[in-house]
């Protein structure tokens, strides 16, 4: 029989209902007590438990061979097994980034997790020397840095996974060794509120998969605490996919998407695999829907809608092909094969779950599926965004617009803002992410989202750098939040923002209307209602195009072979063009990207209609 998360699962939904209303949900609080969905006498399979089941191994090379695109992925981490295990090993060290030792963590996991699979596919021993080796090294760290604790749950989930893989080649005296280091260096420090076991972001998701993972890995060493892990995880990842619970956008962004979805994937197939069940998890509401986010978030030139802290990129994921085995949607590994055709199959090393991908997708040729039907979606959430494309082609028009508030997790002040594709090229982008340790070793705070932060004092992170207004030099309002208006989720489509929130007292009302038309023409129109006060209106749009100004109201932006004017009309103003530069040396440079302003005196109690369009 199924089971669900039941009682437990309800709990966690009156808590999020009562968070919603400002209540404290002292029943799940008090105490941290959860439900016992898995018991502590539970007998586990034997070893490998752990995503590739003892002798799958046989099915999924019979599988992959009768797929030129599937051999191709799996002899490319055959490729970067055979770099890793040369002689004499290139192991890795306890170095920290700042405070962080997650660049080391993730490492380990993408070798342990490569050779491992090597080993089992091939059988050649030097990966599995090779494999036990790093382990056996990570595992004599004097501590995974509890303080930071993604670089605890990423060691713990390579170390589970190699000890899992390669158990019955280790001898007893480094099976001890491993297992010690999996029970006090992940699990038992888990305990000690080094994270948010109901957090709301992907550090949830992160942890408790590694450390679960961990749990099940060695759970005859201590059956009680591992059932306490995994208990604890079953109850606390609801709290961070109830951001699904909107058509499955991702609160984060793409980048997030990737890493907090990825391994929210692995606990539950891990917990299916071991108990029999995923007590509902993949049933939460929404979750089932994320997949196609990801899909549209994709643009055709394979970046993507890089809001909040998030980079220009796609990238081949093992996740995609998690969310198609479950919904059996082709559209899901459309810019999935896109990707691999485009780049080579060898790309999907950049994923270091990438084995992860054959194991949920072997089964399945991966032959070009045909294109989306959907030319547009919408979603809402915290951070609501729209697309909308002339199609699914390298060289198509794409539109992006965001709502939303800087206030989420990883946010931007980028409410309002857009990005713009066509013939290739990102003609207004987003500057996207910048690099934490940077900042950090700077003395920034930027993970205080208070009004007043230094985090809106860094360039790539408030409204003066992105596709949007800034009224009198003055910074989007941290509290407010919007939703969208009115969409057509269509090609042609638009999609309209009152953004009045962000701007309190700044302005009386400001609206925005982002349209791509069926010229594959972007028309932004913003209708703003002046307070009692003289107001300075800057209209921004970042390119990497060449920009010269061709009158009072007209841009020439040149990219390559393609050009495009940026005509402003509704008011009168003076444009400005200046390099992206930063306000600080240990801020990226931001080479090659120019901003765009233009700049117009607004009066007293007035209304503005200004109307900006891109086309050729």
């Amino acid at each position: 029989m199924k089971r669900t998360l039941g009682k437990g699962f309800a709990l966690v939904l009156m808590a999020l209902a009562f968070m919603t209303l400002g209540i404290k949900a002292a029943s799940l609080s008090a105490d941290n007590e959860w439900e016992n969905y898995v018991e502590s006498s539970q007998k586990m399979r034997k070893h490998p438990r752990l995503l590739l089941l003892r002798g799958e191994e046989k099915k999924l090379l019979k599988d992959i061979k009768r797929d030129s695109i599937w051999s191709q992925i799996h002899q490319s981490i055959i490729d970067v097994s055979n770099q890793l295990s040369k002689q004499p090993y290139n192991l890795l060290t306890r170095k920290m980034e700042g405070r962080r030792l997650l660049g080391i963590s993730r490492s380990a996991l993408r070798r342990i997790f490569y050779t491992s699979y090597a080993y089992r596919t091939t059988k050649d021993a030097k990966y599995r020397d090779y494999a036990k080796s790093e382990l056996l090294n990570v595992c004599q760290f004097t501590d995974w840095n509890p303080n930071h604790f993604l670089d605890v749950a990423e060691m713990t989930l390579a170390a589970a996974i190699g000890y899992d893989w390669l158990y019955d080649d280790l001898t007893l005296k480094e099976r001890s060794i491993i297992e010690q280091a999996i029970i006090e260096k992940g699990l038992r420090p888990s305990f000690d509120n080094h994270f948010n076991i109901k957090g709301d972001n992907n550090w949830n998701q992160v942890c408790h998969t590694g450390i679960s993972c961990g749990a099940m890995a060695v759970w005859e060493q201590d059956k009680e605490l591992c059932a306490k892990v995994v208990n604890r995880a079953i109850w606390g990842e609801p709290f961070a996919m109830k951001g699904y619970d909107n058509d499955g956008v991702y609160p984060e962004g793409p980048g997030y998407w990737e890493y907090g979805t990825s391994f929210n994937v692995l606990f539950i197939e891990a917990i299916r695999q071991n108990f029999g069940s995923d007590f509902g998890l993949s049933e939460i509401p929404g979750f089932a829907k994320t997949g196609e986010y990801i899909t549209h978030m994709c643009t055709p030139n394979l970046g993507c809608f890089n809001y909040s802290d998030n980079g220009n990129g796609s990238t081949a994921t093992s996740t995609a092909f998690w969310f198609y085995r479950e919904s059996r949607d082709p559209a899901i590994l459309y810019n999935q094969m896109r990707i691999l055709h485009r780049r080579n199959p060898e790309s999907i090393t950049q994923d270091r779950l990438a084995p992860a991908a054959l194991i949920y997708g072997h089964k399945y040729p991966l032959t070009l599926p045909g294109q989306p039907e959907k030319l547009a979606w919408t979603g809402d959430g915290i951070n609501p965004v729209y697309v909308t494309r002339s199609g699914w082609g390298y060289n198509d028009a794409f539109m992006g617009v965001k709502a939303g508030t800087a206030k989420a997790n990883h946010a931007h002040m980028d409410v309002g803002s857009f990005i713009y594709e066509s013939h290739g090229v990102r003609w207004a982008l987003d500057l996207g992410t910048e690099n934490y340790n940077n900042l950090e070793q700077a003395n920034l705070s930027i993970w205080n989202m208070k009004q007043n932060s230094d985090r809106w004092t860094v360039y790539r992170y408030n409204n003066h750098n992105h596709n949007t207004l800034t009224f009198d030099d003055q910074l989007q309002v941290v509290n407010g939040r919007v939703d969208f208006k009115d969409r057509k989720v269509a090609y042609p489509g638009y999609a309209s923002i009152d953004l009045s929130p962000i701007y309190e007292g700044q302005v009386k009302n400001v609206t925005r209307r982002c349209e791509l038309n069926g010229m594959d023409d972007l028309k932004i129109t913003d209708h703003i209602e002046t307070l009692n006060k003289s107001t300075k209106l800057t209209w921004t749009m970042m390119t990497e195009a060449s920009v010269s100004i061709v009158d009072p109201q007209s841009i020439k932006l040149t990219k390559g072979e393609y050009s495009l004017t940026l005509r402003i009309q509704g008011v009168r103003g003076k444009w400005f063009v200046e390099k992206a530069s930063p306000y600080r040396k240990v801020e990226n440079q931001n080479k090659g990207i120019t901003r765009i302003h233009f700049v117009a005196q607004l009066g007293r109690n007035t209304t503005t209609d200004l109307s900006a369009t891109l086309s050729k």
